[in-house]
């Protein structure tokens, strides 16, 4: 019996199942069975669009500012957020082939296919398959790290992780965040929101039109009031907290 009910007719051809299947392409059968994604042409290669992250998942994965990218287990791109396909198109060292992601770079891509092909379902727990960066136009070189999905964590098909980021290219943060969030006062959070950007100390004071006294000044209660202890700790506390509101 062929598929969808369609029986093939004695004596003559079995009814063509193309429109059903062209039709279901983008719905997951039920009773645990994978969603086969629908692909929508995204720049010069076609990605799948909303075979796995939730409408409000994907809200809140475009809010980051790095990228978040799924693969199956043979490396293929089953979803990715928005900032991922911005990395992928940008980036020389990044390309799809095939719905493939891969590297130009034949070592890493070597690699690359050693890590997918060594953490097969029954071997994967988690961990990191790859790190590496690749350098993009107009920008730092960003950051990949692959890692692979537990099994028992999506029993879809997604088999790894990728994470793309800028450690040097991050999103700038607000002040109402570094108000409402921190405490801070206008003149403090322009002084934190300077660090964060990169600016030293000194350039700080030259760029807010204060003296170097006041920005330290400044700093020593931003530390009171996010309770760190050092430049760097306050640093990675605002990396890892909101960007705005």
């Amino acid at each position: 019996m062929a598929k969808n009910g369609n029986a093939a007719r004695p004596g003559g051809r079995a009814p063509s199942a193309t429109k059903d299947r062209s039709k279901d392409s983008h719905q997951r059968t039920g009773n645990g069975g994978r969603a086969v994604p629908r692909t929508v042409p995204r720049g010069p290669f076609p990605l799948p669009q909303g075979s796995v992250f939730t409408p409000l998942g994907r809200i809140i994965l475009d809010r980051l500012d790095r990228g978040v990218v799924l693969l199956d287990a043979r490396g293929r791109i089953v979803d990715a957020n928005s900032h991922a396909l911005h990395v992928i198109r940008s980036c020389g060292g990044l390309r799809v082939r095939a719905g493939r992601l891969s590297f130009t770079d034949p070592e890493l891509d070597e690699q690359l296919q050693r890590g997918l092909a060594g953490n097969g379902t029954s071997h994967r727990g988690g961990r990191a398959v790859l790190a590496t960066r690749v350098r993009c136009r107009g920008s730092e070189p960003y950051r990949v790290v692959i890692r692979t999905v537990p099994p028992d964590v999506d029993e879809r098909r997604v088999a790894f992780f990728v994470l793309l980021y800028a450690p040097n290219g991050l999103r700038g943060i607000s002040l109402e965040v570094l108000g409402q969030v921190y405490g801070l006062t206008p003149a403090q959070a322009a002084v934190a929101r300077s660090l964060f950007a990169g600016r030293s100390v000194e350039q700080t004071a030259g760029s807010l039109e204060v003296s170097l006294n006041t920005v330290r000044t400044h700093l020593k209660q931003i530390f009171t009031k996010c309770e760190v202890n050092s430049q760097a700790e306050l640093l990675q506390l605002l990396a890892v907290g909101p960007r705005e509101i």
